[in-house]
């Protein structure tokens, strides 16, 4: 729970507390308080814009959306939008995807949710400079674990049908995010990337189940113990992408159309289905995500992560000096 950093709770929950919902309430409750604090999102007409534009989506929000939801028929586009910081996620960031999937969960016009990232980048994982927004990194620690379980537990209780939509470098988070939908599609320029052991940390959003049941105990070793880069291609030998695409040209010609369809399949059929495919794995998901927390919550007290900190604080302030 969230313990004097007021900062990270503005925003999204404007007038509440994001700490008033415990780990035992439900997303139904996250999506109510969404929808009373927020304007809704009017459903827009015709075709889905092209992702190279999905940056210059303007809202009417009080604040800058760090995450841009969009209904279009049938279809919750859910599009990270902080192009400034290559689509890392802030604490922001994570309460607008929180409330999207939340609300996709209860909203019967929703069929299909597509996450993707805004521009040329789908995520660079989480925003390590966030942290300087805190009096101490031990402010921003107090909460990282529960804010973090909440946006995992958001996108595993969703029963609508999750595709992830991998415009370009897929980094840490927004990995691990990937591994978790139901449909991975990717650019042929994109990467998948998870340094963890290079920043001190460990598997994360039940990526120590997820990778070895996608890539085998070898691969998820090399991707999450040893910090190597997986392709594209790679992704789409081992099954974990679905299709890979060459161009924006291809995506608006054969990856829309295909949502469309998906959105007109009797969603009892895949909803039965999906919980009938996730009925034995989901408690070996939660028991994941619970150990990996601890153990990230030991590291990030480590030399390793702290000095990580230090030196991107370092070079962050560096960048700023040189652009006054």
């Amino acid at each position: 729970m969230e313990h004097k950093t007021s900062r990270s709770t503005t925003g999204l929950w404007t007038g509440r507390d994001f700490t008033r919902f415990s780990c035992k309430q439900t997303a139904h409750e996250m999506a109510s308080a969404y929808r009373t604090d927020t304007e809704v999102v009017k459903p827009a007409t015709g075709p889905a814009p092209p992702l190279s534009t999905m940056s210059k989506v303007e809202t009417t929000k009080i604040r800058k959306r760090e995450v841009v939801s969009e209904l279009r028929e049938h279809i919750l586009i859910v599009t990270i939008n902080r192009p400034q910081s290559r689509n890392a996620l802030n604490r922001n960031a994570i309460y607008d995807l929180i409330a999207a999937f939340a609300d996709a969960t209860y909203n019967k016009d929703i069929k299909v949710v597509v996450l993707t990232g805004c521009g040329d980048i789908f995520s660079a994982g989480n925003d390590l400079k966030q942290i300087q927004d805190y009096p101490s990194p031990e402010d921003y620690f107090y909460g990282a674990n529960y804010i973090l379980k909440s946006l995992i537990k958001s996108v595993l209780v969703c029963p609508k049908l999750t595709v992830c939509l991998v415009n370009g470098p897929c980094i840490g988070i927004g990995f691990t995010l990937a591994a978790l939908c139901d449909l991975v599609y990717c650019s042929r320029a994109a990467y998948f990337h998870t340094p963890f052991s290079q920043l001190g940390l460990c598997a994360e959003a039940c990526s120590s189940y997820t990778f070895p049941q996608l890539f085998g105990t070898s691969w998820a070793s090399k991707l999450l113990m040893l910090g190597e880069k997986l392709t594209a291609e790679q992704a789409h030998q081992f099954g974990f992408v679905v299709e890979l695409y060459d161009s924006q040209q291809e995506v608006q010609e054969k990856f829309w159309p295909k949502m469309h369809e998906y959105t007109r399949l009797p969603y009892e059929s895949l909803h039965a289905t999906k919980q009938l495919m996730r009925l034995h794995r989901q408690p070996q998901l939660l028991k994941a995500l619970d150990e990996e927390l601890k153990q990230i919550a030991k590291l990030r007290q480590g030399p390793v992560y702290r000095r990580a900190i230090e030196e991107f604080s370092k070079k962050s302030k560096s960048i700023n000096k040189s652009k006054l």
